[in-house]
């Protein structure tokens, strides 16, 4: 059923000459803006797994919620119906929806600037500050950092011949690991010394088999080398 501001709400605008209060509409407006931003992260997170950045910015769009929507019943304002959850799709490919995240930020930013001139309650004022700041100083950090993981991601895999599609199949939590870490090693020049090349030739999954190798071969020494001492330090046990 369509809200009664539904041209309001889907164009993220206070409207002078809506029949409605400047504050009844930036707080409607800001709720609704919320609860598509947190359906889009939960669909995120239901088709990806429970990857950063999108876990923590989703507990952050509760938090943005329930303040907003707090505001809204201390000034008597309705909340909005959330159709989100029903109409929410994603872009195809991990890195596709990073950028739509990225562009819902840089969005809410601009909106919170555009709501907060056209209110004057001081405490709606500075929850939009808030949020405005929260959305500058972290979100939109986090997002930028998991996209430029996921470009060097994807270019290492093309160099590899791999397509981009299949640049995040996941094999394991270390050989996962590993390939973030090449990836990102592997676009950055000289940072990986002379090792660089043969890293961006190498198979994660082989690294992190002869990480494990490695590991299990020098417990074995270890092993090794302590009984080798014990018997040194009390040779009667051997009688």
């Amino acid at each position: 059923m369509p809200e009664y501001d539904e041209a309001i709400l889907r164009g993220r605008r206070v409207l002078p000459q809506a029949p409605f209060p400047a504050l009844h509409q930036a707080l409607r407006i800001a709720l609704y803006d919320a609860c598509a931003a947190r359906a889009f992260g939960a669909r995120v997170i239901a088709a990806f797994g429970a990857q950063a950045p999108f876990v923590k910015l989703a507990a952050a769009e509760e938090r943005t919620v329930a303040t907003l929507t707090a505001l809204c019943e201390r000034y008597g304002v309705p909340r909005p119906f959330d159709p989100f959850p029903g109409e929410t799709t994603l872009a195809p490919g991990w890195r596709a929806n990073l950028e739509r995240a990225i562009a819902g930020e840089l969005a809410s930013i601009q909106l919170y600037q555009e709501l907060r001139a056209q209110v004057r309650a001081r405490d709606v004022r500075r929850s939009f500050a808030a949020l405005q700041a929260e959305a500058i100083d972290d979100h939109l950090p986090a997002l930028q950092g998991a996209l430029a993981t996921a470009l060097a991601r994807e270019r290492y895999h093309a160099a590899q011949g791999v397509p981009a599609d299949q640049a995040y199949t996941r094999h394991g939590p270390l050989t996962n690991l590993l390939e973030q870490g090449i990836s990102l090693l592997s676009g950055q020049h000289g940072a990986a010394g002379i090792a660089g090349p043969l890293l961006r030739a190498a198979k994660p999954g082989l690294l992190a088999g002869l990480l494990a190798g490695g590991a299990a071969a020098y417990y074995l020494r270890q092993r090794r080398n302590a009984t080798h001492d014990h018997a040194n330090t009390h040779p009667e046990e051997e009688d």
